[in-house]
């Protein structure tokens, strides 16, 4: 076998075929320890990515990752770099494009953002041989060792003062480009984890009939549904919770309905009428009940030793599932405390992989509520 393969876009990929470039950078960083080198970077293509790494590193150019994004773009980088500081070393003038996997690494001309991994005409070099690979390793290990974390007080700073300059994108969008004859590209991502849709549906194809069926009792409308897996995600990606962990469970029961449990706990739980149920923590305040539409108290949750160590709060929402950011940190709070009660779950053997599909998995849940809410498509 080859172990040095071109990566460029053929006629198939530019006419909406999946882009070449996600495939080896998806097939990567699953499951590895990755290493990243890229100034360029879209943070939606790049969260797409780290989620399937075990452990990621980034060496950026900061200055010149925050001045390609317009200026509401430019908060949620600052935001994602001060949260992720350990994993983010600020090169100047660096350059390169490149991911480094355990065994596996890819150097290409594209940057890490959507436009560039599916509708740009690049170029890449993805690499099996082991020598090259430990090569590209130990780079990546020095220039990591020349850089550091970027200081989140500079960092702010920086961010002012240029919150006068647009993006190369805003000058674009106002004048345009200069004219060109050349051939456009229009590839698609690889499905979300790398599984077709179809796949999907094929392997657990009775587990989907039954979340089709569950969905069609439960959830009020589409957007309902849609904001109830768009807040199970966000617990998966706080947790950083695989579907394979031991702690997880994701299950769809005979009552129709589809919870979360951490441990042996109900963390998250859609429940009829349009309500919803979050485990929270001792110290949820009493005032805010009303604020935040909580309609029960479950007295019968969460003691240990006759001693209560959290509460089961059942908040109504009919028509969309919105929290304050202010609930959504005292339920994170909670969760987080549930994660390190301990390392397996007694009720494992309940869970359905089918449910985790449909939360991170964009694709396979747009195929799901299509075929539930075909109404509305």
């Amino acid at each position: 076998m080859n172990k040095i393969q071109l990566v460029y876009h053929d006629k198939e990929s530019s006419r909406g075929g999946e882009s070449p470039f996600d495939k080896v950078i998806t097939a990567i960083v699953r499951n590895e320890d990755v290493s990243i080198v890229c100034p360029y970077i879209g943070m939606k293509y790049f969260e797409r990515i780290i989620k399937l790494a075990n452990y990621w590193r980034l060496i950026t150019d900061v200055e010149e990752w925050i001045c390609s994004h317009n200026k509401k773009e430019r908060q949620k980088i600052k935001n994602f770099i001060s949260e992720k500081s350990s994993s983010i070393h600020h090169y100047r003038d660096i350059h390169a494009k490149v991911v480094i996997g355990n065994s596996k690494a890819f150097i290409g001309s594209s940057n890490l953002t959507e436009k560039g991994i599916t509708e740009r005409v690049e170029m890449g070099v993805f690499i099996e041989e082991k020598e090259l690979v430990v090569e590209l390793q130990n780079w990546f290990r020095d220039l990591w060792d020349k850089s550091e974390s970027i200081n989140t007080q500079a960092l702010d700073e920086y961010i002012l003062s240029i919150s006068s300059l647009p993006s190369y994108n805003e000058i674009y969008n106002t004048i345009g480009g200069l004219p060109s004859k050349s051939t456009s590209i229009k590839a698609k991502l690889v499905d979300d984890v790398g599984t077709s849709v179809q796949n999907i549906i094929k392997n657990y194809k009775e587990s989907h009939q039954r979340l089709v069926t569950c969905i069609k009792k439960l959830a009020p409308n589409r957007k309902w549904i849609n904001d109830y897996f768009d807040l199970a995600k966000d617990l998966i990606e706080f947790t950083s919770l695989k579907s394979n962990d031991p702690r997880l469970v994701m299950s769809i029961t005979k009552r129709g309905r589809i919870p979360i449990t951490i441990n042996q706990r109900y963390v998250l739980n859609p429940e009829y009428n349009g309500k919803i149920g979050l485990i929270m923590p001792l110290d949820y305040e009493m005032e805010d009940y009303t604020k935040d539409g909580v309609v029960q108290i479950d007295d019968g949750y969460f003691f240990r030793n006759k001693i209560r160590e959290a509460l089961w709060v059942v908040f109504e929402r009919k028509n969309r599932i919105e929290f304050s950011d202010s609930l959504k940190s005292y339920w994170k709070q909670a969760v987080m405390t549930e994660l390190e009660r301990s390392k397996i779950s007694g009720f494992k053997r309940f869970h359905e992989p089918i449910v985790y599909e449909a939360i991170m998995n964009i694709s396979y849940r747009k195929r799901l509520l299509d075929e539930i809410f075909y109404d509305n498509v």
